[in-house]
């Protein structure tokens, strides 16, 4: 808890504007829409003051010190980029999409809080914040692709079937959802990639504590990054692959690599971004004959 503030706080508060843009589908108020946006700019305002806690050393010092800072800093992100496009399109249901991967998110802050920190050696390693950094950007337009991308379908659908556009779940145009799908899907793959090509560059580092080649996250992100490629040449090489439901149907699927990759980081059997201690610990854990073997030998 920083100043009276927990995690909480703003969890609570961008779940009280979930349910405000939820009431958007019942009934239509001015009321509700400032309020929704209020809650919305107070719980972003919380989410910033306990980052800046955190950056200030009163939880873990580090641009980016472990997994509970990481997903902190994409929920963040997200509901800094909601908050703005909101305001922009006040008219739209954009809440309903974009608002429960942040509470997402946040549910995962929690729950890696009680996971240690990342190697101190090794985070403060130029290398090492620009992998974490371009990672953390990329993941957060991946998580907006994805909204985007599935109110693309919706609306498409709508629009094929001839429904009638209810008042309180109006969406974006299909122009302006085809546009922003096709530009997180290049600025994700960009990031994705380079922060992908940092971290191989970390691992041929031999200063770098390390992980072996085999482990899950190595070959997940590998299979990742020619996804990624793949899908970049498509979409830039087969100009239909530019419009109508196959860019959505790419930032999609660029989320469920992605889902992956992070599944196999922060469930998996992977050493990676582990401490030295947890590595250890991990190691024992997976081979309890060679531990047992080792102490009988002390």
């Amino acid at each position: 808890m920083l100043s009276g503030i927990s995690i909480f706080c703003f969890t609570a508060s961008y779940g009280v504007a979930l349910l405000l843009e939820i009431v958007r589908l019942f009934f239509r108020a001015q009321v509700r829409a400032i309020l929704s946006v209020g809650f919305m700019a107070a719980g972003l305002i919380a989410h910033t003051i306990y980052l800046v806690g955190e950056q200030n050393g009163l939880v873990e010092a580090g641009p980016i010190s472990s997994w509970h800072h990481w997903c902190l800093i994409v929920a963040w992100v997200l509901a800094a980029t909601y908050l703005a496009m909101s305001l922009t399109h006040p008219k739209t249901a954009l809440g309903l999409f974009m608002i429960p991967p942040v509470l997402l998110l946040l549910g995962m802050a929690y729950w890696m809080d009680q996971v240690a920190p990342f190697d101190p050696s090794n985070r403060v390693r130029p290398l090492q914040i620009i992998h974490g950094v371009l990672l953390l950007a990329g993941t957060a337009a991946v998580f907006l692709g994805f909204a985007t991308g599935v109110m693309y379908l919706i609306q498409s659908y709508r629009l094929k079937h001839k429904m009638l556009q209810r008042e309180g779940f109006r969406l974006p145009s299909l122009e302006w959802l085809q546009n922003f799908n096709r530009r997180t899907l290049i600025v994700s793959t960009c990031l994705l990639a380079g922060g992908l090509l940092a971290g191989v560059l970390l691992k041929i580092d031999r200063q770098t504590n390390s992980f072996p080649w085999s482990d899950p996250v190595v070959w997940s992100s590998g299979i990742l990054f020619l996804w990624l490629v793949a899908a970049t040449l498509f979409e830039l090489i087969y100009k239909p692959a530019r419009q109508g439901q196959k860019i959505a149907y790419l930032t999609l699927a660029n989320f469920m690599f992605l889902g992956l990759v992070l599944a196999m980081i922060l469930f998996g059997p992977t050493q990676h971004a582990r401490s030295p201690k947890e590595q250890a610990t991990h190691f024992y854990s997976l081979t309890p004959t060679i531990a047992q073997s080792e102490k009988g030998a002390r």
